[in-house]
């Protein structure tokens, strides 16, 4: 048969029904070559040059970054080697060593409502695969009626009629592996929100963290911007009496108040910024800050590591969340085109009924008032208007899209660690810089200060001195608190924070399709086992050489078009645009493997008819 895929305009299914079958399932198996004749005679009615060839080649991933280089950029703390675990193979209890804050994590974990949420969105995918699971069960159900009838409306004798009955209503044999599919991509979109879940926690666990620190350093803030205001006061104090003395001018103490008063300005903007870090606390915890769980100012470290490790970029794949939800969501994807593969197959069902009929009530259970049916049906897709093949295609498509996705997760999270070790690089050497700016603004201070007693110099160099001292401090916890923050991001960004300790609990299949009881491909419970974590597992994403290799033994995918009409879309007298069949050709080793033809509107290579 020619591998041409054709596109036909209408749909019909064919519909044969036996009756009379053995119900017993040891007899069905023994008559199931019957069976697979018939699909086998169905299969001859279809096209079958219309269901395309299994797609065996590989997903490659190339998210074009050194994998298996280390990474660069770093401070004297921070280091790339795959000599000893990442950081983000530490749980979040180890990882920090501040009780008050992880007793806030531990808080935020238990009542904030994003990650409620994000646990009970689990919940619903597990119970969606439970759904799918179901379909490989027969659903019977039962009915019950009473019917009374007349001739006309002249008959004096209506009959009356009781019914009571079981059926088995469209049970579908999944020899093509539709359903199985279908438990492909509902498992890989429970581990996909699974993943999502994590997610969430490591972004919460760090925005808990990051609050804790910076309520911290708000606090540290108000507290010298406090400190701040009663040297200023001594020192308006002092310029007053020298005033009232007649030692100095008036200048001094206006210069002395106006310090005065900005240093008060730093106290009330310091107390808005502990309010709302306190506020932004609250909301993660998800209730009242507890006040023995209220950090001091300015906490020097918030965890026991003396060295952070950032491992190797390919840890990436197996630490970051939305980096396995976005392979999830791959593997999900690949599922549906075999969904969509298997609808080019006959639907192959059986129907039974049993139960029982009698004019009156009393005789309604009696032997002779039983009678049953059982028998398969095939549905066969002749004519369908090329939607099975659109149908097809768009699961192609949506699967490259997934992959597109998944590289771009993989880029963004090398990205992200890039950008903390890049932060982290230069946060020693500013904060031994804003040190020795320190040193040198007090004895500035001191000595201006002693020079203004002494009546050598005026009152400005000691307002300068104060001011430039106090903004170098302020500076000094603006970057004590960045090298904290740089920590927590650098765990969150690497992967760390996610229930390592908790395996996830993932399904599996509890029921099988007679389909596979008859063919005896049914699976045991260690195959199903191994399968749910085959499907858990992490991909490996290939290097450059071996993505040349494997595109170099993959198929050429060649584009044709061929004009069917060439018209004048404007009215402008000059013909402008083509209608015709483009035929996307797939060929192994030089054998074609399959034709699409996609009818679209393409610009013409030549304008003449």
């Amino acid at each position: 048969m020619s591998a041409q895929k054709t596109s036909i305009t209408n749909s019909s299914s064919v519909a044969i029904t036996a009756i009379d079958a053995q119900p017993a399932l040891s007899r069905l198996r023994k008559n199931s070559g019957r069976l697979l004749g018939l699909t086998a005679l169905a299969i001859s009615m279809a096209a079958c040059n219309t269901i395309p060839k299994a797609d065996m080649r590989p997903v490659l991933a190339e998210p074009n970054i050194p994998m298996q280089q280390s990474y660069g950029a770093f401070d004297k703390e921070t280091v790339s080697s795959a000599d000893q675990a990442s950081i983000a193979s530490q749980r979040w209890q180890n990882f920090y060593s501040d009780e008050r804050l992880k007793g806030l994590i531990t808080l935020g974990l238990e009542k904030n409502k994003d990650f409620e949420s994000a646990r009970l969105a689990i919940e619903k995918a597990r119970a969606q695969y439970q759904i799918t699971d179901i379909n490989d069960l027969p659903a019977i159900n039962g009915s019950a009626g009473y019917t009374r009838s007349a001739q006309n409306r002249t008959d004096r004798n209506p009959n009356s009629s009781y019914s009571v009955n079981l059926g088995l209503a469209n049970y579908e044999l999944d020899f093509w592996g539709k359903i199985s599919s279908l438990k492909d991509q509902a498992l890989q979109n429970f581990l996909a929100t699974t993943a999502a879940k994590d997610a969430t926690q490591i972004s919460l666990i760090s925005n808990i963290a990051q609050s804790y620190a910076n309520l911290s350093y708000s606090l540290a803030q108000l507290k010298l911007a406090e400190a701040t205001v009663e040297s200023r006061e001594r020192s308006l104090f002092i310029a007053d009496k020298r005033f009232e003395a007649g030692i100095d001018p008036k200048l001094p103490s206006l210069q002395s108040s106006a310090s005065l008063e900005n240093a008060k300005l730093a106290v009330l903007r310091a107390q808005t910024s502990v309010l709302q870090s306190r506020n932004a606390l609250q909301y993660l915890v998800g209730g009242a800050i507890p006040n023995e769980l209220i950090p001091t100012p300015a906490v020097s470290n918030i965890t026991s590591q003396q060295i952070f490790n950032a491992g190797l970029p390919s840890e990436l794949l197996r630490y970051r969340p939305d980096v396995l939800q976005a392979e999830y969501n791959l593997k999900a994807a690949g599922a549906n085109i075999e969904v969509a593969r298997a609808s080019y197959f006959p639907s192959i069902s059986l129907t039974s009924s049993v139960g029982v009929s009698s004019g009156s009530l009393n005789d309604l259970f009696k032997n002779g008032a039983v009678g049953w049916s059982f028998g398969p049906s095939v549905s066969v897709p002749i004519f369908d208007a090329g939607r099975l093949d659109a149908n097809y295609d768009v699961a192609q498509i949506e699967r490259e899209q997934t992959l597109a996705s998944y590289e771009s997760s993989i880029q963004t999270a090398f990205r992200e660690v890039s950008d903390v070790l890049a932060t982290r690089a230069t946060l020693g050497e500013q904060l031994e810089a804003q040190y020795r700016l320190q040193d040198n603004f007090e004895q500035t201070y001191q000595i201006a200060d002693a020079r203004f007693k002494a009546g050598i110099s005026n009152y400005l160099d000691v307002l300068d001195a104060q001011r430039s001292l106090f903004s170098t401090q302020q500076g000094i916890l603006d970057l004590e608190l960045q090298k904290i923050v740089s920590q927590i991001e650098l765990y969150q960004a690497l992967g760390g924070g996610a229930n390592l300790d908790v395996p996830t609990v993932i399904p599996v299949p509890q029921h099988t399709n007679l389909a596979q009881i008859v063919t005896g491909t049914a699976t045991s419970a260690k195959t199903k086992a191994t399968n749910a974590i085959k499907a858990a597992g992490s991909a490996r994403v290939t290097t450059p050489q071996e993505a040349v290799a494997i595109k170099q033994s993959q198929a050429v995918e060649t584009t044709t078009f061929k004009p069917t009409a060439i018209v004048d879309v404007n009215d402008d007298g000059k013909k402008d645009a083509a209608v015709g069949v483009v035929t996307e050709e797939t060929r192994f080793n030089n054998n074609s493997v399959e034709q699409v033809p996609v009818t679209q509107i393409v610009e013409p290579q030549m304008t003449q008819p």
